[in-house]
């Protein structure tokens, strides 16, 4: 009998990523670069988190604080520091505020997936349907073949 463990369920895609153990370090990390790239500042970006949390109704964090300081930001993006990682909701209502969603692609990658565009996604349903065509092609050439 084989035992499954957490690692057997995430594809490992070899790709560069670090895993599952590396994935809140990374998380963080791209979270540093927006906050380094958001032009207000810290302060602003966190009373603009604050305050998508308290549109959606969400907590920060477990004490239920539906607010975050400057301070507790400055945490959420120290990647080697243990402790004070963002909870998954204030991860989005850092991203929804930022409109940067890049902190969230470790978390794509280590599921093993990758997030088109929409303007793109039609690009992509044109190429399925060309190899169906072409299969299709194919197929009758081989059956028109065999008559």
């Amino acid at each position: 009998m084989h035992q499954t463990s957490l690692l057997d369920l995430v594809p490992h895609s070899g790709g560069g990523t670090s895993g599952l153990a590396g994935l809140m370090p990374s998380i963080r990390a791209a979270m540093y670069r927006v906050a380094d790239a958001y032009g207000p500042g810290r302060k602003m970006l966190a009373e603009a988190i604050s305050k998508v949390a308290r549109r959606e109704g969400v907590s920060l964090g477990s004490t239920g604080a539906k607010s975050v300081s400057e301070e507790v930001l400055d945490k959420w993006l120290q990647t080697g520091a243990p402790g004070h990682e963002p909870n998954l909701k204030a991860l989005l209502c850092f991203c929804i505020a930022t409109q940067d969603f890049s902190p969230l692609e470790p978390i794509w990658k280590a599921c093993g997936l990758a997030v088109i565009p929409a303007d793109d996604l039609r690009y992509l349903r044109v190429g399925k349907a060309q190899v169906r065509l072409q299969e299709a092609k194919e197929e009758y050439n081989k059956a028109r073949a065999g008559l």
